[in-house]
């Protein structure tokens, strides 16, 4: 009777430790897991930064790039002109009249026939960085 009761302490004894044993493989792999869907959140989130950096240093090469081909072109001197026959015109009274027609019609133009003249504008003069700062902040709000 000794050896039955015996056997039966020592089952339920293996059986409650060996449950312990399995409780602990299963915390140890639900662990496991939530480390490797951090880990792999960490990874992620890394390599997004990695793209946006990288987006803006080829933004800002491009920049960089406009403005050492201004050096050897005749765009900016053309856009300068361009802009400034609207203030010139402004001061000579007889001529006034014409640059405000000309903002008139400017005006009525379809959205996107401006949108590409102003970004034609924007890539000439090598302010992409400043565009997207004010795309940026525009969707912010």
């Amino acid at each position: 009777m000794l050896s039955l009761i015996t056997s039966l302490i020592e089952g339920t004894s293996s059986y409650f430790s060996n449950r312990q044993e399995i409780k602990k493989v299963e915390e140890a792999g639900t662990l496991a897991i939530k480390k490797s869907e951090i880990d792999a959140k960490v990874a992620i989130n890394k390599a997004k930064l990695k793209l946006a950096e990288a987006g803006q240093i080829s933004e800002a090469d491009l920049d960089k790039r406009a403005v050492e081909d201004m050096k050897s072109s005749y765009k900016d001197e053309y856009l300068l002109a361009l802009f400034s026959i609207p203030m010139i015109l402004a001061f000579i009274p007889d001529y006034a009249d014409i640059a405000l027609k000309g903002f008139s019609v400017i005006d009525t133009m379809p959205d996107w026939y401006k949108y590409i003249f102003i970004g034609m504008i924007i890539v000439i003069f090598g302010m992409r960085g400043m565009l997207t700062k004010f795309l940026t902040s525009m969707k912010l709000k």
